[in-house]
């Protein structure tokens, strides 16, 4: 087990590409046919604790394998174009445990509006998924192994505070937002972009059906330096 400590430039390089994916590879162990993986794309957030949180089917075969033996990996890759082999790769290998959160889900709602129905109506369950090993690829040749209790992951701000920062960003027709979006050069409908998830290292912002990460130019701590980072551009 690899108990080396990534240096504070990797560890920058594995929760930026950890805050900024939405969707990853879940690798499941088959029970239909044992021995072999089974891969499903699935979307994701974090909860209040930075755990990675998934909500899926009961009757999903995906599920059901997870029934049979929690242990799954979940692989996230940096989005681009040209050589795949360039982009960063984060594969997690975790447990995944059923996970019942008032806090989570409606966190996990406010990402996916949609899915409130799927939870409701159709019998979908949320699920957590606690990092044991990371296995972080930082390129062509740059490959390394880092034990789970070594990187702690970024956690949203506490639900209140983020409750309040997104109030702010989203209030009087989404004016703050829309403002330190055009600062930063980034295009937005103003009709449709909702702020949806804040924390010490950016800002998650949903247009319809689509996320985005806004990454912050300088950590904050405390959620009235976010805000006020976000006034000043």
């Amino acid at each position: 087990m690899n108990k080396e400590t990534p240096s504070e430039d990797l560890l920058q390089s594995i929760n930026r590409l950890w805050n900024e994916s939405f969707s990853g590879l879940l690798s499941t162990h088959s029970i239909k046919f044992p021995g072999y993986p089974f891969g499903s794309l699935l979307p994701t957030c974090r909860d209040p604790k930075g755990n990675m949180v998934l909500l899926i089917s009961h009757l999903a075969q995906h599920t059901r394998n997870l029934e049979g033996d929690p242990r799954c990996s979940m692989t996230l890759s940096e989005s681009g174009s040209g050589d795949v082999q360039q982009l960063a790769r984060l594969t997690c290998l975790t447990k995944a445990e059923p996970l019942n959160s008032t806090a989570a889900s409606e966190r996990y709602f406010r990402y996916y509006p949609t899915a409130r129905r799927y939870h409701k109506e159709l019998n979908f369950n949320f699920y957590k998924l606690s990092v044991e090993q990371y296995y972080f690829i930082g390129g062509f040749g740059s490959a390394r192994w880092f034990d789970g209790s070594r990187i702690e992951p970024i956690c949203p701000y506490s639900t209140s505070d983020e409750a309040e920062a997104l109030y702010q960003l989203n209030a009087h027709n989404n004016q703050l937002l829309i403002q330190y979006l055009g600062k930063r050069g980034l295009q937005s409908n103003p009709a449709g972009v909702e702020a949806v998830g804040a924390d010490p290292m950016g800002l998650d912002i949903r247009e319809g059906d689509n996320l985005r990460r806004v990454h912050a130019h300088q950590p904050c701590e405390r959620v009235d330096d976010f805000l006020q980072m976000i006034e000043a551009g």
